[in-house]
């Protein structure tokens, strides 16, 4: 009987030892580590230490947090410790084709990048699918192959990382280089309206001018003229007093007259200033010359008056055509 009670006793143990040891399996080492220091205290007569504050104890998260680098180095796999080695395992589990991307924060031009899961490679997240959290867009996908710099550790670094996106994210990843682009183009435009205001602002300015140089020029003209006019008209005077009167005497005087005038014209013109003084000159010349026509073309019908002034007639008009013609 003896030999079957040890019997039956060492196969509790053996069962006992297998359940703690999946018991054990199943736990991660923080829970091991409580359900051991619960032990000590209840069955072997274990005592807590008294005073002083106990550290905060680490999970395998804030393990993963404090030793996971997002791209691995020798230098970061050089140190041998089980945290290390932690960070180490679960990097090697990770898909480091395409990343998926955090742009909660696109406006402050910050994005968060993590690298994709098994779970995720399969459904096709980040390939097939947006690649940005929460979102399932599977049209117009386009890929970018984006600089990422980032602080890791104490140290600045910088990564190329492959991302697939739809245009709405697309767009937000790309958010402050197209306000960017924006802010120029409007600079551009501003700009361009500013020249273009200024060239109307030249082209008025030039009409303007011309306008009044056009309206100097018709005064200064119309002063010639009203001068030119007013010494033909004391021209046109003298000449009308010639005819009325047969005598000599009145051709000699409206000859004198014409000659008076021409010379008051010319004194006239050579009184002018500046370098358009021969062409006022000979405006008085021009106006003074119709008015000695007009002194030596008599009128109709007073032929007397014109064989006093020297004139040919009509008769000696028609031989002279005849002595041609024959």
């Amino acid at each position: 009987m003896a030999g079957h009670g040890a019997a039956r006793a060492a196969a509790f143990d053996a069962a006992a030892r297998a359940q703690q040891r999946q018991l054990f399996m199943g736990m991660n080492a923080y829970d091991r580590h409580k359900k051991m220091v619960h032990d000590l205290v209840a069955f072997y007569g274990g005592q807590l230490p008294q005073g002083g504050q106990a550290a905060p104890a680490k999970s395998d998260w804030d393990i993963l947090r404090d030793n996971f680098r997002f791209i691995r180095s020798e230098e970061d796999d050089a140190t041998d410790s089980w945290e290390v080695r932690l960070a180490k395992r679960y990097y090697s589990k990770l898909f480091k084709e395409y990343a998926i991307a955090d742009l909660s924060r696109y406006k402050e031009g910050r994005v968060g990048l993590r690298w994709r899961t098994q779970k995720e490679v399969v459904s096709g997240r980040g390939q097939f699918v947006c690649g940005a959290k929460n979102c399932d867009e599977r049209r117009g996908l386009a890929s970018f192959e984006v600089p990422f710099a980032y602080q890791e550790a104490g140290e600045r670094k910088q990564a190329l990382v492959k991302l697939r996106l739809c245009p709405t994210h697309a767009y937000q990843l790309n958010y402050r280089k197209q306000q960017e682009a924006e802010a120029a183009q409007r600079r551009r435009d501003k700009e361009a309206r500013r020249k273009a205001k200024r060239r109307k602002k030249e082209r008025e300015e030039r009409r303007r001018k011309r306008k009044r140089w056009g309206r100097s020029k018709e005064r200064r003209s119309g002063k010639r003229r009203r001068g030119s006019g007013s010494s033909g008209s004391s021209g046109s005077s003298g000449s009308s007093s010639g005819p009325s009167s047969s005598s000599p005497s009145s051709s000699s005087s409206s000859s004198s007259g014409s000659s008076s005038s021409s010379s008051s014209s010319e004194d006239e013109g050579g009184g002018q200033r500046g370098g358009k003084r021969k062409r006022r000159r000979s405006g008085g010349r021009e106006a003074a010359l119709p008015a000695q026509q007009q002194q030596q073309v008599p009128p109709h019908g007073d032929g007397a008056a014109a064989a006093a002034a020297g004139v040919p007639g009509e008769n000696d008009f028609e031989a002279f055509l005849r002595g041609l013609f024959e």
